[in-house]
This record gives structure tokens, C-alpha cells and sequence, in this order.
């Protein structure tokens, strides 16, 4: 079936389910921001003892000029301060991660119950939390997302440790370390960024698949709407429908992938839909429709309805 060859129920069930799940990405976005913020800490504060260490010692061609006992002392020192950095990120960073997956999974369940309440009559069912619990802690190739981010911030760990390392032997000068550890950083919060937003296009699926189950819906839609730039492995399958247990592939199929199987459902009629002029709930009707009996035929409305477009 060709997305144009949707009905006007469907598109609407689409468009609403495709309008959360944004949502989802930008809410959490906000979140992670508390995340980049330790890290941007953690830096300032590693370049600012390695200020104190350009200040104390001399400098010959660019190049620190520093015994063999100081190097090892100021090391170590360098060493303990980036493993505590680091250490303190993985924590605040599990706790962040762990709670942003179990929102995603609840709110991606309820929005699905929200919709469907729109134009049908069901019994109302929540995410349980074993199933939740099911969902974030499913391994991706024999790795549980925790394992990710363990093993994300300890290779950062040891690349700092290797760029101080460099710099206090002189094969790093004192005009390139500032900017290695601030690019080192910068793919700390890439990594970051990818593995969560990874995980919340991860978990929302497997809501979603739960969620279909439960509900019964028998076909599905692959929709890659929310990437403004479609891969080939996404645009090979987008707008195709598929049985609900012959889905072709799993999501994410890609870092920063955020397609949605979305739900084609039969015998649903939305009953109401917000009046954004009067802000009151009214019969569901195309938006042609509604223009037809609450704008055209309204000479008042017509007129503000008119105001509003020419200032867009």
C-alpha cells in the first residue's frame, strides 16, 4: 500500500503518531544537555591544570621542558583527574540514560493509547513494568547499552590519558594540546548523543511492537518522515507495508536513525479534533470540511481566517 493510497483516518492516525515521536527526540534532547554540561566541566577543569603546569615550567621551542621525576609526578596527577572526570560522567550518565529509556518506553505506549482512544473504544493497558524493563535491557550484538556506554567513556578515558601522556614527553606542543583535548571531548558528547538517541529510537520501537500486539493491529507501515535525509537502507523500505510479525528489519538500522513502524489500523474514526481557532473540541471532519462549515459559511470567520493567511 502507497501512503497516498492511505485513508484520511490513517494519514491522521500517521501524522499523530509520527508528531509524538518527535516529540520524544526533542524532550530528551533538552535532557541530555545536563549530560554535555558535566563533560564541558570536566574539560575546562583538565585544561585549566594543564594551564597551571604551562605556568610553572619552561618552555623551549614550544615544548615543555620538564625532568623525568616531574613527568611522572604531574602525570599521575593528570591520570587520577581525568579517571575521576570520567568515572563521575559514567555515573551521572547511566542514571540520565536509564531514566530518559524508561520515560521513552511509557510515553511512547500511552501516546499509542492516546490516539487510538481518539477513534476507538478499547480497553485501556499500560506498559508493564517487566515489560519495560524487557525492552531497555535488550542486547544489540551480545551488548546491553550499558556496556556501550562503559566502553564509550573508557576509551576516552585512555585517549586522554594518552594525549597528556604525549604532551608532558614533548611529541604534543603547547599550542596543539588545548585544541586535542577539546576535540577529544567533542567526540565524547557525539558518542554520547548517538547512543542515547540510538536507545530512545530503540525503546520506542519495542513499546510500539508491544504495543501493536496487544492492540492486535495486523499491518504496519516503515516511515522514514523524521530524517530529513533518507539512506538507502531506510529509503528501500519507506511507505511499504508489512505483516506485523514479518517486519523486515529492526530499529534503529543506523546511528541517528529515527524510522517508526507505524500502526495501520482499520474501523477507527477519530470523533473529535481541536478547533485551533475556537480551541474547542468538534466533530472530525478533512480539514476541507471543517473550512467549509466553520470559515466559509461563517462571513466573520471567513474574514479573520483570511487576516491570518496574509500575515503568514
Amino acid at each position: 500500500m502507497d501512503k497516498n493510497k492511505l485513508t484520511k483516518e490513517q494519514n491522521f492516525f500517521n501524522d499523530k503518531t509520527l508528531e509524538f515521536a518527535k516529540e520524544l527526540y526533542d524532550k530528551n534532547e533538552e535532557k541530555l544537555k545536563e549530560a554535555y554540561k558535566g563533560q564541558i566541566k570536566n574539560r575546562d577543569g583538565l585544561l585549566s591544570k594543564i594551564a597551571k603546569i604551562l605556568l610553572s615550567y619552561n618552555i623551549t621551542d614550544n615544548i615543555l621542558n620538564i625532568n623525568a621525576a616531574d613527568k611522572k609526578k604531574l602525570y599521575s596527577e593528570l591520570s587520577d583527574l581525568i579517571v575521576a572526570n570520567i568515572k563521575s560522567e559514567l555515573n551521572f550518565e547511566t542514571s540520565l540514560t536509564k531514566g530518559i529509556l524508561t520515560g521513552v518506553g511509557k510515553e511512547k505506549f500511552n501516546a499509542n493509547n492516546y490516539i487510538y482512544s481518539l477513534g476507538a473504544d478499547f480497553n485501556l493497558t499500560q506498559l508493564s513494568d517487566e515489560a519495560l524493563e524487557k525492552i531497555i535491557n535488550t542486547k544489540v550484538d551480545n551488548k546491553l547499552w550499558s556496556d556501550r556506554l562503559y566502553d564509550n567513556k573508557n576509551e576516552i578515558c585512555q585517549t586522554l590519558q594518552t594525549e597528556v601522556e604525549k604532551f608532558l614527553k614533548g611529541e604534543t606542543n603547547v599550542n596543539q594540546i588545548e585544541q586535542k583535548i577539546i576535540e577529544k571531548y567533542d567526540t565524547n558528547a557525539h558518542e554520547t548523543k548517538r547512543l542515547v538517541q540510538d536507545n530512545i529510537c530503540r525503546v520506542q520501537e519495542g513499546a510500539n511492537d508491544e504495543w501493536q500486539h496487544e492492540h492486535g493491529i495486523k499491518k504496519v507501515m516503515y516511515m522514514a518522515t523524521l530524517d530529513g535525509k533518507v539512506c538507502s537502507r531506510c529509503a528501500q523500505y519507506d511507505s511499504q507495508t508489512f505483516d506485523i510479525d514479518k517486519k523486515p528489519v529492526q530499529i534503529p538500522q543506523h546511528p541517528f536513525c529515527r524510522c517508526v513502524y507505524i500502526s495501520l489500523v482499520s474501523n477507527w474514526h477519530p470523533r473529535v479534533r481541536l478547533d485551533n481557532e475556537t480551541k474547542q473540541n468538534i466533530n472530525w471532519q478533512s480539514y476541507q470540511e471543517w473550512k467549509k462549515n466553520y470559515i466559509d459559511n461563517n462571513p466573520e470567520r471567513l474574514a479573520n481566517h483570511k487576516m491570518i493567511k496574509n500575515k503568514s
